[in-house]
C-alpha cells in the first residue's frame, strides 16, 4: 500500500497530467500511518496499562530524523549550488521548519504571503506532511494515555473508551476540513486540524478491527473496492478540487478498506500486492517521498531542461529512485533499530542533525544577505544603465559591455524599500490584515499631498515616487494591500487554485477611504493588478463589475474635492523573467512576451472609460515599442517576476512620472 500512495504522489509530480489527482497518495500515508501507530500504542497500552512516550518517541526519531536530516542537508548544499542567491533565504527558513516539522504551518503563512505566489518552486515543500504526521504523533499518545486513565477510573472498555473520544476527535476535524475547504480552501490544505481525521480513520481501524471480522469473499471484495477508490481518485481528481473537505472520503475510506480487507497471497488482488517490485516500493516509499521532489525542482538547473518531456521524467523517476534505495541502505537501516541498553542515544542524534541542519540553515541565510547587499552595493556604482530615460532622450544609451542590472540572480530582491532587501513586508498590509498600513515618503508637511492606493503594483511604483517625494519636496503616502484593489465589490482572493470571498479587502477598502475622506490629500493615485476576480470567477470575467466599485469609492473622493488619478496597468510577461533571463542561452527576445500578449486593459482601463473625470497616467509606452514589450530596456531588467517592476527600473521611470505629477498637480 505504500508503493501505490508514493508511486502516486511521484507520477503527479512528475506527470501531472498523468494523474491530476496524485496527490491524494498522501491521504493514503496518512491513514497507514495512523493505523500502524496506534495499533503499536494499544497493544502497549493493553499490555503494561501505559504508554512510554521515551521509548515511543525514540522509535520516532531512529526511524524518521536520520532520512529526513540527511536530505535537508543535501538540499542545503544543492541550493547553494544551484538555485539563485535571491531563493536562499526561503529555503533557510524552510530548512528549519522542516527539521523541527513546522513546515506545514510555514506554508499556511506563505499562502497568505503574496512575495510566495511567484517565488520559485521550493525544493521542500512536500515536508509538510512530514509535519503533519509528527505533529499528530505528538498529541494522540498523549490523548490515549488520558482517555485510557479517565476509562480505567470509569471502569470503561479501553478499546470502545477509545473508539469513542477519538472518533469524536475524528468527526471535528472532518467538520473543520469540510469548512475550511470551502471557506479558506488554501491554508486548509495544510493545516494539522483538517487532516487529523485522515490519520484518526486509520487509528480507529486499529482499535476496531480485532472485533469485526469479515468472510472470506467479503474480504477481497472490499479490498477491490478500497483499491478502484484510490485509482479512480488520482484519475478524476483535480488540484481545483476543494480538499480535504469530503471529497477526501473517497481516497481515504478506500485505504482504510483495503488496509481492513488483510488479503493474502491466495487471490490476484493480494498476491499483486505482495510481489516483490510492490514489497521493496513499499520499502523504500519514505526515502522516495523524501527524494524525488528535490529532484524535480532541481533537475531544470542541473540539465537544463524541463522534466515534462518522457525521458526526462524518466530520468527524474531514475534518479530519485537511486537515491531513495542509498538513502536506505545507508541511513534508514542503519539507524532504525534499537541498541541493547540505549536510553537517550536516540535524542542525542536528534539533536545533532537538528543542529546541523540550523548551522546550515544560518549559514545559507547569512550568505544570502552579504552577497544581496554587495551585489546591490556594486550595482549602485555602475553606470551606462540609463533604463526607460533612453526612451525619451536620444542622447542616452546602455552601455554595449555592461550586461544588465539587476543580474537575474538578484532580481528578485530589487523590490526597494518598502520590502527591505531580506523581502520582509514593512510598507504593505498582507492578506489577513483588515487596518491600513501606511509609509510615507519626501517631507512631512510638504508642499503637495500625494497617496498611492492600491495592491502590489502599486507597491512596485514606491521606488520611483520615494525619489519624487525628495526631488519635489512632497509628502507622497502609500496604502496597499496584497491582492486587493480600491473598490467596494467583493473580490475574490485565489491561492494554489483555491478561490474565497476577500472579505478582508472590501473592508480595508473602506477604511482607506475613510482615512483619504479625513486627510484630504492633494491627489489620489490608483495603481492594482490588471486582473482580478469576483469571488468563485476567473480573473478578467468581471471587470465592468469591479470598475464600477472603483468609481463608487472614486465619486466619493471627488465630491470631497479630491483628486483621482491612475496609472496604466503594468504588461504582463508570460515568463518569470530572472528565471528565463537566467537560463543558458537566453536572449532578451525569447524572454520577452509581444504587445497583444503582455498587455490586458484590466480594470483600471474600464474605470476611466466610464469616468473620464479619472486622470490616466500613461505608461505603456515606455514598456513596450514595436509590437514588444522587452524585459531589458536601457541596459536594466524590468521585472523582478513575471509583472512586478524591478526596483531599479522603476526609479528610472521617476523623471516621467515627476512631469506627469507635476501636470496633474
Amino acid at each position: 500500500m505504500r508503493a501505490i500512495a508514493v508511486g502516486a504522489v511521484v507520477v503527479y509530480h512528475v506527470w501531472p497530467a498523468w494523474l491530476p489527482g496524485g496527490y491524494v497518495g498522501v491521504d493514503v500515508f496518512f491513514v497507514i500511518s495512523g493505523y500502524l501507530i496506534t495499533g503499536l500504542l494499544i497493544r502497549e497500552l493493553e499490555r503494561s496499562g501505559t504508554i512510554s512516550l521515551r521509548d515511543f518517541y525514540a522509535r520516532r526519531i531512529r526511524r524518521l530524523l536520520p532520512a529526513s536530516s540527511v536530505t535537508l542537508l543535501a538540499v542545503a548544499a544543492a541550493t547553494v549550488a544551484w538555485m539563485s542567491v535571491a531563493d536562499w533565504r526561503g529555503v533557510a527558513t524552510e530548512l528549519l521548519a522542516s527539521a523541527f516539522y513546522v513546515q506545514n504551518l510555514l506554508l499556511v503563512q506563505q499562502q497568505v504571503d503574496y512575495l510566495a505566489v511567484d517565488a520559485a518552486p521550493s525544493p521542500l515543500l512536500h515536508f509538510w506532511t512530514l509535519s503533519v504526521e509528527e505533529q499528530f504523533y505528538v498529541f494522540w499518545p498523549l490523548l490515549m494515555v488520558a482517555m485510557a486513565v479517565l476509562g480505567n477510573r470509569k471502569s470503561w472498555p479501553l478499546r470502545p473508551t477509545l473508539l469513542v473520544s477519538l472518533g469524536a476527535v475524528c468527526a471535528l476535524s472532518l467538520g473543520h476540513a469540510v469548512h475550511m475547504s470551502y471557506v479558506d480552501p488554501a491554508p486548509g490544505y495544510f493545516i494539522t486540524t483538517t487532516r487529523i481525521w485522515e490519520l484518526g480513520v486509520g487509528a480507529l481501524l486499529a482499535l476496531a478491527a480485532p472485533s469485526v471480522g469479515l468472510a472470506r469473499l467479503p474480504r477481497v471484495v472490499l479490498g477491490w473496492a478500497g483499491l478502484m477508490a484510490i485509482v479512480l481518485s488520482t484519475v478524476f481528481y483535480t488540484h481545483r478540487l476543494p480538499f480535504p473537505g469530503y471529497e477526501a472520503l473517497l481516497p481515504t475510506l478506500g485505504a482504510t478498506a483495503l488496509l481492513y480487507a488483510c488479503l493474502d497471497r491466495s487471490d490476484h488482488l493480494g498476491a499483486w500486492l505482495a510481489s516483490a517490485p510492490m514489497q521493496y516500493l513499499g520499502s523504500i516509499s519514505y526515502s522516495l517521498y523524501l527524494w524525488h521532489w528535490p529532484v524535480i525542482v532541481f533537475y531544470p538547473s542541473v540539465s537544463g531542461r524541463q522534466h515534462d518531456t518522457l525521458q526526462d521524467g524518466v530520468l527524474v523517476v531514475v534518479v530519485s529512485l537511486l537515491c531513495a534505495h542509498l538513502s536506505r541502505e545507508l541511513v534508514e537501516e542503519r539507524f532504525r533499530k534499537a541498541r541493547p541498553g540505549e536510553v537517550y542515544r536516540p535524542y542525542a542524534i536528534a539533536g545533532a542533525l537538528a543542529l546541523g541542519v540550523a548551522m546550515a540553515s544560518l549559514w545559507i541565510s547569512t550568505e544570502s544577505d552579504e552577497r544581496a547587499h554587495a551585489a546591490f552595493q556594486a550595482m549602485a556604482t555602475v553606470s551606462g544603465h540609463p533604463g526607460a530615460m533612453v526612451l525619451v532622450r536620444r542622447d542616452l544609451a546602455a552601455s554595449e559591455d555592461g550586461g544588465f542590472i539587476p543580474a537575474a540572480d538578484m532580481a528578485r530582491l530589487d523590490r526597494g524599500s518598502a520590502y527591505g532587501i531580506a523581502g520582509s513586508s514593512k510598507c504593505i498590509g498582507n492578506v489577513p490584515s483588515e487596518k491600513p498600513v501606511s509609509c510615507d515618503y519626501g517631507t512631512t508637511g510638504g508642499t503637495k499631498r500625494v497617496f498611492i492606493v492600491g495592491d502590489s503594483h502599486a507597491v512596485h511604483w514606491l521606488p520611483a515616487l520615494e525619489l519624487i517625494a525628495e526631488n519635489a519636496n512632497w509628502q507622497i503616502t502609500g496604502l496597499t494591500k496584497s491582492s486587493c484593489a480600491f473598490t467596494d465589490e467583493l473580490l475574490g482572493f485565489s491561492n494554489a487554485g483555491a478561490s474565497r470571498e476577500y472579505v478582508e479587502c472590501k473592508i480595508w477598502g473602506e477604511r482607506v477611504l475613510q482615512q483619504l475622506l479625513q486627510e484630504k490629500p492633494d491627489l489620489v493615485i490608483l495603481s492594482h493588478s490588471a486582473r482580478h476576480a469576483l469571488p468563485g470567477g476567473r480573473p478578467g470575467a468581471a471587470d465592468d463589475v469591479v470598475a464600477r466599485g472603483i468609481l463608487r469609492h472614486t465619486k466619493a473622493l471627488r465630491e470631497a474635492g479630491i483628486k483621482v488619478a491612475a496609472i496604466q496597468h503594468t504588461p504582463w510577461q508570460q515568463q518569470d523573467v530572472p528565471r528565463c533571463m537566467a537560463r543558458r542561452g537566453a536572449s532578451v527576445e525569447s524572454c520577452s512576451a509581444s504587445e497583444d500578449v503582455a498587455i490586458y486593459p484590466g480594470t483600471i482601463a474600464r474605470a476611466v472609460a466610464m469616468d473620464p473625470s479619472i486622470e490616466l497616467i500613461e505608461t505603456l509606452p515606455y514598456f513596450c515599442q514595436a509590437g514588444t514589450c522587452p524585459v531589458v530596456i536601457g541596459g536594466v531588467l524590468v521585472y523582478r517576476d513575471k509583472h512586478h517592476l524591478s526596483a531599479t527600473y522603476a526609479k528610472t521611470l521617476a523623471p516621467i512620472l515627476e512631469r506627469k505629477l507635476r501636470e496633474l498637480l
